[in-house]
């Protein structure tokens, strides 16, 4: 609210008006008229007064007459000081200036400085040069500005009234117009934008313009950028380099005449050269005339590395039979070779033929090598290189060699060589057509023929197989050294034209190799080569070959990096190719293997791999695993090559091939592995159903582990002993098909268990772990296997010898439910509810172990407790020290389950075997604050005392546990805190030494308190310990040296201590610095 009154009342509503018409109008004589000199300083409705009007309408004499008459000027005016709020609002200089000779305020807290006001505002140069003069050129605490771009930038400031700014900036302040740190130069700014208007009048007063000058010129015009010459030469920051290249004639001579001498840092003969205005006569007559004053045609062009006119020349036009001022050039010293660089080498870049021949007529050298290694050779190959077709690159290089090139002169061809030793027959087949390659090897047929050229001539995938079969005839039996690399064995190996030939996937030239080249390396030490030709996708007919020509077709092959193994062809072939064709081309391709000695007892060999695990697999094993299904044809030639299904095979484990299918491969079916059973049973083999592996597990075992319901039924009709015991985990069957796969089916596992029911095996019996089938499929989380198992009258309340149930088992166990892993909870809480329904006591325990309902809580099993609870268990039922669940929940459960009994009614006035009521559980809460409301409660509803068992009270139990809250609560209720219990403890010796983890700070405080109340700091146990000894035992070192300021006594710690073997001499140095 306002101070002052309006300055009208507002029934004058209409003189209110008038009042701010006169004032905009600046009539001081109408605002005399209307405003008394009493109602100045007035505020309107809208709190303003006459003067805030005078500044918001820049009405100079009102402002005056108001200020002389007692007006109030303020500091600031709508968040801005005065002098940026008259800025902000285009206030005319006179205003400006008077405010600011009275002294008005400049700045403003939050407001903008009149500079900034300025720059975002201001339009016109002379207020600028008021800003400017009194305010400075400096903006305060902003980013940093390009004040001459900020202005340059302004849309609604006139190009003159820029130009004028930007002039006093550079003439009053030496400001600088090219200074471009950290922003794009402002020529380039102005050229992108198109504001080529004010780029004339800047260039006026200095901005470079070096960068844009070619394109503005062309934009602008000829003849409008010679109107700006005289202005841009004006200024040196404009090098001529940049513009002398696009002068005319007239203008070029004219510049030139303002020299007395001219030399070579000046660049005008390379400017000459470069001009692309000026015909190459009027060229040479330019030159002429610098040379008159000093210049020199063997000026080079200043560059990375410079070059001289001729080249520069070529470089920069497109010369053809135009030789006038190349000629000119030449004719007066100016080399075609110079400074490591060829004339030449551009030419033949640029397929200009014509000049070539004049080149060469004007004595190039075509066999020079240049600043860079480089030959002409390489300009003929480059594929840059401006050659319509192959036949114009080969008359090329046929013009070079009649006159002279010699092609056995190595080029610098690889990227980064730092070396001219390539030889050019080998650059020309890594880059260059067949048709040219063939040319060049027709006609020169003496090059040298490298490895690599070799290899080129193989892998390119672009050229032609007769141009690659001319190559690799020249030295067909060339080793590629260590090319090959084994990542198992970290090794490398030579490599042949065949190997590069399959890699290449090249199926016409490798058998174009195996019919001319009969002694050429035809195997790799990394992989076979037929198999690289069967993942190439290579006929059968040509895979057969290169079996053929393997020497050794069962070398082992070291495969699989992360789990270094061996295999032979025929094992990696069944592994890994079997899909890829139909039975009869797999049998064609077995067949030829076998017939070149592959050997059936060839394994997969795993490195390494300890004694748990399988070390290696034969062909039968690799091949079902692979194949998924029955082929009798390969099978049967497997079984023709002396194939032992049941014969033990892997080196480690003793077990056959048909054991490990049936073992180890949950990939292979129950139905394929009874299908193989039969087979191999109509083929007349004989399984030994004695016969167990190195972990005592025969092939039922094995079935049973892998939940194969039909294989056990088939192999039990056999003679297979269905009572086996045995494996890693000496257990049933029936247990390991329970427990010993995760990742088994869990119908699958069910139907298991019940087939293995059916066949007789015995559903009581208990394995290693001391668990019945039922107890394993409870502890396990197999929630279909508990079905079936309570279907067959399985005993619910059988307890083993550490007295644990199948239900205490579902709650005790800490696995994944195999069943849902990702649901655990909701498996296991439906084992406990069919448990109870098949009359399992929930309520029973037998030995140390708790009933369920405590382990649910001892364990924090929030979901199987609230199942439980459903289940209607007895919330009341004592374990086996007369505990409730209730006391459990208390002592150091989460509150869930103490809010869940206490809302079922739990009884609260139960007394344990250890002669305990509730509150001592409450006090052994770690929670002080919830403690402490427990024990109130339990005070409140009257719940009987105890005093514990053997002088164990309560008061002893808050010394243990070291419960301060809890110790305020019922201190009143001990007479004497000095009571030992028949240990001879006593409350305070308990806070000295207790094997909780409690603070010692804690344990300070609480023993604090018993002392100020009455508790003896000396009191000692029955073997004279006092609590500092007991500290000292603890390692509570705080504790000690605070047992020590209360004054209890070191003497009798130290006697105590000092004849004690096991006390460390650092503790009896300790006390005897405190005595």
């Amino acid at each position: 609210m306002s101070f002052f009154k309006n300055f009208l009342a507002k029934k004058e509503e209409s003189t209110n008006q008038d009042l701010i018409e006169a004032i905009k109008k600046d009539n001081v004589k109408r605002v005399k008229d209307i405003l008394s000199i009493e109602d100045i300083n007035k505020e309107d409705s809208d709190f303003n007064r006459p003067i805030d009007f005078a500044l918001k309408f820049s009405s100079l004499n009102v402002t005056k007459y108001l200020l002389e008459n007692g007006a109030l000027l303020d500091d600031e005016f709508e968040g801005q000081s005065i002098i940026s709020y008259l800025i902000q609002h285009n206030s005319t200089l006179d205003m400006l200036e008077y405010v600011y000779n009275i002294g008005a305020s400049s700045k403003s807290e939050y407001g903008q400085s009149p500079l900034k006001m300025a720059l975002n505002k201001a339009t016109s140069s002379e207020i600028f040069e008021f800003v400017f003069k009194n305010f400075g050129t400096q903006l305060e605490d902003e980013e940093e500005m390009n004040i001459i771009h900020e202005i340059a930038q302004r849309e609604d400031i006139d190009v003159k009234e820029k130009a004028k700014i930007i002039s006093i900036l550079i003439q009053e302040y030496d400001f600088d117009i090219n200074d471009s740190q950290g922003v794009l130069h402002l020529a380039s700014k102005l050229f992108n934008e198109r504001d080529f208007e004010l780029l004339k009048e800047l260039i006026k007063v200095g901005l470079c313009i070096n960068s844009i000058i070619g394109d503005f010129s062309e934009i602008i015009g000829h003849s409008e950028f010679l109107k700006l010459f005289k202005d841009i030469i004006k200024y040196p920051v404009n090098e001529p380099k940049y513009f002398l290249d696009i002068l005319d004639f007239e203008t070029f001579k004219e510049y030139l005449s303002g020299f007395d001498s001219i030399d070579d840092s000046m660049q005008i003969i390379t400017s000459i050269t470069l001009n692309s205005k000026v015909h190459d006569a009027d060229k040479i007559k330019l030159a002429q005339i610098a040379v008159q004053k000093g210049a020199s045609l063997n000026e080079l062009k200043e560059a990375e590395h410079p070059v001289n006119q001729v080249l520069n020349f070529i470089l920069n036009f497109n010369i053809g039979t135009n030789t006038l001022y190349l000629d000119y050039l030449l004719d007066n010293g100016v080399k075609i070779e110079e400074g490591g660089l060829s004339a030449l080498f551009q030419v033949v870049i640029d397929n200009d033929i014509d000049l070539v021949k004049h080149l060469l007529k004007r004595g190039a050298d075509v066999n020079f090598v240049n600043y860079f290694r480089n030959t002409i050779t390489n300009c003929i190959i480059l594929p840059r290189s401006d050659f319509k077709n192959v036949q114009e690159r080969i008359s090329m290089l046929q013009l070079l060699v009649d006159n002279g090139l010699d092609l056995n002169i190595k080029i610098s061809h690889y990227k980064n060589s730092s070396t001219n030793d390539t030889p050019v027959l080998e650059a020309m087949l890594e880059i260059c057509e067949s048709e040219f390659i063939d040319y060049v090897i027709e006609n020169f047929p003496n090059l040298e023929v490298t490895a690599l050229a070799i290899q080129y001539a193989i892998t390119r995938e672009d050229l032609d197989i007769e141009t690659s079969k001319k190559v690799i005839s020249k030295d067909p039996y060339v080793l590629f050294e260590k090319s090959i690399f084994n990542e198992t064995t970290n090794t490398n190996y030579d490599a042949s034209i065949l190997y590069k030939a399959v890699m290449s996937k090249k199926e016409e030239l490798t058998n174009y190799i195996l019919d001319n080249f009969p002694n050429v390396k035809a195997y790799s030490e990394s992989y076979p080569l037929a198999l690289t030709a069967s993942y190439k996708e290579f006929s059968i007919s040509t895979i057969k070959r290169l079996i053929d020509v393997e020497p050794n077709i069962n070398r082992l092959y070291n495969i699989f990096p992360d789990e270094p193994s061996t295999a032979p062809m025929l094992i990696l072939f069944l592994k890994d190719y079997i899909k890829d064709y139909s039975e009869d081309e797999c049998l064609e391709i077995l067949e030829c293997m076998f017939e070149n000695g592959a050997d059936i007892s060839g394994m997969l060999s795993t490195l390494d791999c300890g004694n748990q695990y399988l070390d290696s697999n034969g062909a039968l094993a690799i091949y079902i695993v692979a194949n998924l299904e029955i082929q009798p044809k390969i099978i049967d030639l497997l079984l023709s090559q002396g194939l032992e299904p049941y014969k033990p095979a892997s080196n480690n484990m003793n077990e056959s091939q048909m054991h490990t299918i049936i073992n180890r491969h949950r990939q292979v079916s129950d139905e394929l592995c009874l299908e193989l059973l039969e087979y191999f049973d109509k083929k007349g083999y004989k399984i030994d159903f004695e016969h167990r592996n190195s972990v005592s597990t025969d092939i039922f075992l094995g079935a049973a582990m892998m939940n194969r319901p039909k294989v056990l039924k088939w192999l039990a009709n056999k003679g297979a002993n269905v009572h086996s015991v045995g494996g890693f985990d000496n257990s049933p069957a029936l247990h390991k098909a329970i427990s010993n796969y995760d990742s088994n089916d869990s119908i699958l596992r069910a139907q298991t268990v019940k087939t293995l029911i059916e066949l007789g095996c015995d559903i009581e019996q208990i394995d290693s772990e001391q668990f019945t089938p039922l107890m394993s499929a409870s502890f396990y989380g197999c929630f279909e296997a508990v079905k079936v198992l309570l279907e067959a009258n399985a005993n619910v309340n059988f307890y083993n010898e550490a007295g644990e149930s199948a239900a205490q088992l579902a709650i005790l166990t800490d696995n994944e439910a195999y069943d849902n892993k990702e649901n655990s909870i909701l498996v296991y809480s439906k084992i406990l509810a069919v448990l109870k329904d098949a009359g399992a006591n929930l309520d029973e325990s037998f030995s140390e172990l708790e009933p369920p309902l405590h382990l649910s809580i001892k364990y924090n099993k929030k979901e199987l407790f609230d199942i439980l609870l459903q289940l209607e268990v007895d919330i009341n039922i004592l374990d086996k020290n007369g505990n409730s669940p209730i006391n459990r929940a208390i002592a150091s459960a989460d509150m869930y389950y103490v809010n869940k009994l206490m809302n079922k009614n739990a009884k609260i006035d139960t007394i344990n075997n250890f002669n305990e009521s509730i509150h001592f559980f409450a006090v052994m809460r770690a929670n002080e604050d919830e403690s402490e409301k427990m024990l109130k409660y339990f005070f409140e509803q009257k719940i009987p005392l105890t005093n514990g068992k053997d002088g164990f009270d309560l008061m002893q139990i808050v010394g243990y546990y070291v419960n301060i809250k809890a110790f305020h609560l019922i201190k009143n209720l001990f007479n004497d805190l000095n009571t030992k219990n028949a240990q001879g403890f006593t409350a305070l010796l308990w806070a000295s030494y207790s094997n909780l983890e409690v603070e010692e700070s804690k344990r300070i405080a609480l023993i604090k308190l018993l002392v100020e109340h009455g508790a003896n700091i000396n009191q000692r146990l029955p073997d004279g310990a006092n609590a500092l000894v007991l500290a000292l035992y603890a390692e509570f070192k705080d504790v000690a040296e605070a047992l020590i300021e209360l004054g209890c006594d070191v003497q009798v710690a130290l006697n105590t201590l000092k004849d004690r073997n096991d006390i460390s001499e650092e503790i009896i140095s300790y006390l005897e610095s405190k005595l």
